[in-house]
């Protein structure tokens, strides 16, 4: 004949929330939520301040405009477009530009009134725009048409001439050359600089 026998159970209890513990959640939760509710509409006022949105703006891109011969500074480079002229490829040129192109090319000066050494990428410092705002871009045939490229190291006090070249379209009426000081620093600033074309 089989016995059973009575043995404990093994393993957790069910532990129920006590009247205190139960009250202080209920109160907690919806004060959470009132206060996460109140941080989000602090916030939203905040960022729309004139104040805010102006100092924003102001960090982000400081824009300037000039045009051909002008003298302009930034950080401690300081700059001038001497003039522009168009090629159709006479020189060093394998290939001439495609048809209905030219290429632009735009002599400058920059000068380093630092006192360190100062790095100059005519890739990512400098960006020709159309009057529709389309980039236009280098190519290997251009670097090739221009005298001396404005790439390298201008010393300390030093000064550096030379061209930026790009091909464009021809009848084109005036590109705009955005001069960026620094590519890698959140405050950026540019220098616009109008060019005709003659």
């Amino acid at each position: 004949m089989l016995e059973f026998v009575d043995t404990p159970k093994v393993g957790r209890q069910r532990r129920y929330c006590s009247q205190i513990e139960y009250s202080l959640l209920v109160l907690l939760i919806p004060m959470m939520l009132f206060l996460l509710g109140a941080g989000a509409l602090a916030t939203k006022a905040h960022t729309n301040s004139p104040q805010y949105q102006m100092l924003q703006t102001s960090t982000i891109i400081q824009q300037e405009t000039y045009v051909i011969g002008e003298t302009f500074k930034m950080g401690n480079l300081q700059y001038r477009i001497n003039s522009v002229r168009t090629s159709d490829g006479e020189g060093n040129v394998v290939t001439p530009p495609r048809e209905g192109s030219t290429f632009l090319l735009v002599d400058l000066t920059i000068e380093n009134q630092g006192s360190t050494d100062a790095e100059v990428r005519s890739m990512i410092g400098f960006k020709l725009k159309d009057k529709d705002g389309k980039k236009q871009n280098f190519n290997r045939e251009v670097t090739l048409a221009v005298k001396d490229a404005i790439d390298g190291t201008i010393k300390a006090g030093g000064t550096m001439t030379g061209e930026l070249g790009y091909e464009v379209v021809k009848g084109a009426q005036t590109f705009e050359l955005a001069i960026i000081s620094d590519p890698l620093s959140s405050k950026t600033k540019i220098a616009n600089v109008k060019i005709p074309m003659q």
